[in-house]
């Protein structure tokens, strides 16, 4: 088994995988939910352009996606926040619709804000 070790703290890396393959795809599904709540295609350039365009006055900087989530865009990323698990899923809006890199303190927050991967990261601040 590989190991993440940094500062005497050990992570394994399967789990970083994982959580990364994770990550990714709960921000795709959430990005695709908030298109969908305005009647927009993120595969589509034109209709993308108009979900993340600040000028756009027809979509709220933020607000509430669902019964479950919220939503709030600021600078280059929009943050996804659960209101009952309180889990917090950050996408950077470049590349759609694989929305650029992955953040390692988006990443870390996610992690730590998702139950499967709590105990995993306990020490890691």
């Amino acid at each position: 088994m590989e190991f993440f070790k940094n500062n005497n703290i050990k992570i394994k890396l399967d789990v970083v995988k994982e959580a990364i393959i994770d990550y990714r795809s709960d921000g795709k599904k959430l990005m695709r939910k908030l298109a969908e709540k305005y009647g927009l295609d993120i595969e589509n350039k034109k209709d993308y352009e108009k979900l993340i365009s600040r000028n756009n006055e027809e979509i709220p900087i933020n607000g509430e996606l669902s019964k479950r989530w919220n939503y709030a865009f600021h600078g280059c990323e929009c943050g996804f926040y659960n209101k009952k698990h309180k889990q917090q899923v950050e996408v950077v809006l470049s590349n759609q619709p694989e929305f650029g890199q992955i953040n390692s303190w988006f990443l870390l927050s996610y992690m730590k804000s998702t139950e499967k991967y709590k105990k995993e990261i306990e020490e890691i601040n």
